[in-house]
């Protein structure tokens, strides 16, 4: 099955951004609609639709964004373009219990599976790897084939904030007048910049002797 790849440039991006607050035909249907992607991005939430959110929160980000595995059975839970041959591959463990110690062989296989389907299909491309998952210590059966950052509660949280702050600014704006401008510079004030989300949001596992 021919998989459909995707691509973004940085100017398409903010230009999504608007598009998306102008579905929305008042400030408080804006905020009901963020609220209901955010509401499923938490520990305890079926796989499901944590990875919906994830999907719903990039296309609300101005991200061009698939769900690989979904849709071809193979790759990763969600993938995201966020600008010039740049893209964000991320692993959702939503179901792990947020107490367990390590994460185990089979989730870090995923994603070195993932890793693998990425390779085939972008070749080239520059990726960050993400896994979303409580823990951030790698039992020592099991390991990563590439380096992989992880998002913990406080940073899936964080971003979570984040987001919703973005929105919340926009109170009094008129999004038809919104500007790429105005867009560009509540994401940076935000951290939600594609340099702070590649930086602020995940942090290095650590691997068990």
């Amino acid at each position: 099955m021919e998989i459909t790849k995707i691509s973004l440039t940085q100017q398409k991006r903010i230009e999504n951004v608007i598009l998306w607050i102008r579905q929305a035909s008042t400030y408080s249907e804006l905020i009901l609609k963020i609220d209901a992607i955010l509401s499923d991005l938490a520990f305890g939430v079926a796989a499901d639709r944590f990875e919906q959110a994830i999907q719903d929160l990039g296309t609300a980000l101005g991200f061009e964004c698939q769900r690989p595995d979904k849709e071809w059975k193979e790759g990763p839970d969600n993938l995201w373009a966020i600008k010039d041959d740049q893209y964000l591959l991320v692993e959702c463990k939503s179901e792990v219990e947020v107490n367990r110690e390590s994460m185990n062989k089979q989730e870090t296989g995923q994603m070195n599976n993932a890793t693998a389907w990425f390779k085939r299909n972008y070749p080239g491309a520059e990726v960050r790897r993400v896994m979303i998952i409580p823990m951030k210590k790698i039992n020592k059966a099991a390991g990563f084939n590439e380096p992989v950052e992880i998002m913990r509660v406080a940073k899936l949280a964080a971003l979570v904030r984040n987001v919703r702050k973005f929105f919340v600014s926009l109170k009094d704006v008129d999004f038809q007048s919104l500007s790429e401008d105005q867009v560009n510079a509540r994401l940076s004030t935000e951290g939600l910049d594609v340099v702070h989300l590649l930086q602020d949001y995940a942090e290095q596992p650590y691997q068990m002797k």
